[in-house]
């Protein structure tokens, strides 16, 4: 089990962060905060840190994400003594940990595939290079099922939309991707990728085509189309 720890310099940025990625993760990471100093103060602190890995007990690996590079030497300090094998992300902060979040979340991810992802979290945002994120790979004559989904929930595919959106098409052994039809500039996209999915930009009104490819095709795009008709639950 993969365990993420929020360090910041501000015990409200570090709450904050861990609130967003919690609303992500829904329970099934653990996630826990290091912010400011034992008083109070803005800053670093390996005490505050060690406090805070001690709410991952149970964990056997941590990401750990760091809002400037003067927290680096007590992160370093606090995981070294912790004993967990870990890594110090050079992810941003806010998007590396929402993108860490609902990848720890796969079955049977590691903790450098989630520290590689969460390092191009900017991706969603139109910066960095565009790459893949997975390959995928299809026997010959896989089925094949397709929809066109027209989102019309307020949010659009953005944040819980797009967590509960992801999860449901992770619950399927088939290929899913879908493109954007109403943003053609935008790439296509795994839609069991938190990147891939914000990189569609899908907002409220716009259509999303999907595909899936595999033995249970027609059942993952039969549940993701009942997703999208439920407005996401909103």
């Amino acid at each position: 089990m993969i365990g993420i720890l929020i360090i910041s310099h501000s015990a409200n940025i570090a709450r904050g962060v861990k609130e967003l990625a919690d609303q992500m993760a829904r329970g099934r990471v653990r996630i826990a905060a290091a912010g400011g100093t034992l008083e109070g103060e803005l800053g670093t602190s390996v005490d505050v840190i060690t406090r805070a890995l001690d709410e991952l007990s149970g964990v056997d690996t941590v990401l750990a994400l760091v809002d400037l590079g003067s927290a680096v030497m007590s992160a370093e300090m606090a995981l070294e003594m912790s004993g967990l094998p870990f890594v110090l992300s050079k992810a941003p902060l806010v998007e590396g940990a929402l993108v860490a979040a609902v990848e720890a979340t796969r079955e049977g991810i590691g903790l450098q595939e989630v520290a590689a992802l969460a390092e191009r979290a900017l991706e969603a945002k139109g910066i960095g290079p565009a790459t893949s994120t997975a390959t995928e790979s299809l026997p010959p004559a896989a089925a094949v099922a397709e929809a066109v989904l027209h989102i019309t929930n307020s949010a659009g595919l953005h944040m819980r939309p797009a967590n509960l959106f992801i999860q449901t098409a992770s619950r399927f052994q088939s290929i899913i991707r879908a493109r954007n039809l109403d943003r053609p500039e935008r790439p296509d996209g795994n839609v069991k990728s938190m990147l891939d999915v914000m990189k569609l930009g899908v907002a409220s009104g716009q259509r999303l085509a999907v595909r899936a490819e595999g033995d249970d095709a027609d059942a993952a795009i039969a549940a993701l189309s009942a997703l999208v008709q439920s407005n996401f639950g909103e």
